[in-house]
């Protein structure tokens, strides 16, 4: 039998290849968006792309987060010079600091596309990287640092939960809306039980009162008390749909229409207008 853990185990698998398949598309639309802005070179120990300078950039890396929903951390070499992150993605990483060890091995030495989990400060992140090269041919030259894509375990897990209540809350919203709607065509059907079964027993004894003449309208009554009994039927079964649907209705509706079928030909509940036939 499949328990809960695997089926989390499961979707979670499946949700962390797709956020990793991100960070690729998002580290590659960041390294084509850097090169379109010029030549990569180093001027005065800062890396620049043509006349625009990434070290502790605020412009360009933020443009990404937003567009991608990914952190963004640019370095030159190995040492961290520009990070940005988006709502519900984790802290950028500190400024000057320097890249994982897994991430020099695979990115700097191998030349590698890395993608995989990393522990910063005891949370488990996400983490796309990839060689940044100072030309368009990166056979002839070396890295000249890394573009990498992160996204916080913690936080996304965070994301889902605040998704998933929000959803919660509206569906409960939605839920006690269709309430209030059935709990009205209850009120209505109840009334329009109860008057039909007022007007049959009312009918009744003007019938009788009206010896062989009112044979004829004896039948009209009876079939007034079998429409009144289906109207109260119906309310029956809405009841138990609503139960059903989770969709509690109010009580004592019912209450009402059994007072009235026992009050007599002339009963008439408060505030309504004597039946006359």
């Amino acid at each position: 039998m499949t328990t809960e853990t695997q089926i989390f185990n499961a979707v979670w698998s499946v949700i962390r290849r797709r956020i990793l398949d991100r960070g690729v598309s998002a580290t590659e639309l960041c390294d084509n968006v850097i090169r379109r802005l010029g030549r990569l070179h180093r001027v005065e120990g800062r890396l620049r792309a043509g006349d625009t300078v990434l070290d502790q950039d605020n412009t360009l890396l933020p443009l990404l987060a937003r567009a991608t929903s990914l952190g963004i951390t640019l370095y030159h070499g190995n040492r961290r010079i520009a990070s940005t992150s988006a709502l519900g993605v984790g802290k950028p990483g500190e400024i000057g600091g320097y890249a994982d060890a897994e991430l020099v091995d695979v990115v700097l030495r191998k030349r590698e596309i890395f993608k995989g989990s990393l522990k910063r400060n005891g949370l488990v992140y996400l983490v796309t990287a990839r060689p940044l090269y100072p030309t368009t041919s990166p056979d002839e030259t070396a890295p000249i640092g890394m573009i990498e894509a992160f996204q916080s375990e913690q936080s996304f897990y965070e994301s889902l939960v605040a998704a998933a209540r929000i959803g919660v809350e509206q569906r409960t919203a939605a839920q006690e809306e269709a309430a209030d709607g059935m709990e009205g065509v209850i009120h209505f059907l109840d009334d329009v039980a109860r008057r039909l079964q007022l007007l049959a027993l009312n009918g009744n004894i003007i019938a009788a009162q009206a010896g062989e003449y009112g044979r004829a309208f004896r039948v009209v009554c009876r079939e007034l008390g079998t429409l009144a009994d289906r109207a109260k039927g119906t309310v029956t079964d809405v009841r138990k749909l609503m139960q059903t649907m989770g969709l509690e209705a109010g009580e004592g509706h019912g209450e009402e229409f059994g007072r009235a079928r026992g009050s007599g030909a002339a009963g008439t509940s408060e505030g309504d207008p004597p039946l006359s036939v």
